[in-house]
């Protein structure tokens, strides 16, 4: 993603202050961490990356994204990438049919995690990939807090 790690940091420093990126347009803010071998964890506060579709289509080449994005507004977002792919797309809280090359396929998947907010787009997430994200984990961990282009 061109992105430039400035520091070391945990979760609490991470999405402590809960103000986030104040610029729109400016540079994005956001920390990464190793979830497991296969798997990396970006998190972001109060953010534009779950919007940057350029920047996580490239983060998609040769591998998977996972992306679960809620906005100021309250819009929900959804998002499985592979090679540039959308595999599924949708808000959970939105009535509106997921869409993606594997939207069908993975439609009893959706129904089986059952609500429509960010806890459900975590437990889908942890469906997918196969790794539990708890908040002991997110706590325990080190970020790379780390500073990429605008996402323009």
């Amino acid at each position: 993603m061109g992105a430039k790690e400035l520091e070391r940091i945990l979760w609490q420093q991470m999405v402590g202050a809960g103000d986030g990126e104040r610029v729109s347009g400016g540079p994005l803010y956001f920390g990464v961490t190793r979830l497991d071998a296969d798997w990396s964890l970006v998190v972001e506060d109060n953010g534009r990356l779950g919007e940057a579709d350029e920047l996580l289509k490239a983060l998609s080449v040769g591998s998977t994204v996972v992306c679960l994005y809620r906005a100021l507004d309250g819009r929900q977002r959804f998002l499985v990438l592979e090679d540039e792919i959308t595999q599924l797309e949708f808000d959970p809280r939105a009535k509106v049919a997921p869409t993606g090359v594997r939207a069908g396929e993975l439609a009893p998947v959706i129904k089986a995690v059952g609500g429509s907010g960010v806890e459900a787009g975590f437990a889908l997430a942890e469906r997918l990939t196969g790794v539990p994200v708890e908040l002991s984990v997110l706590e325990e961990s080190t970020y790379r807090f780390s500073r990429g282009p605008t996402g323009q």
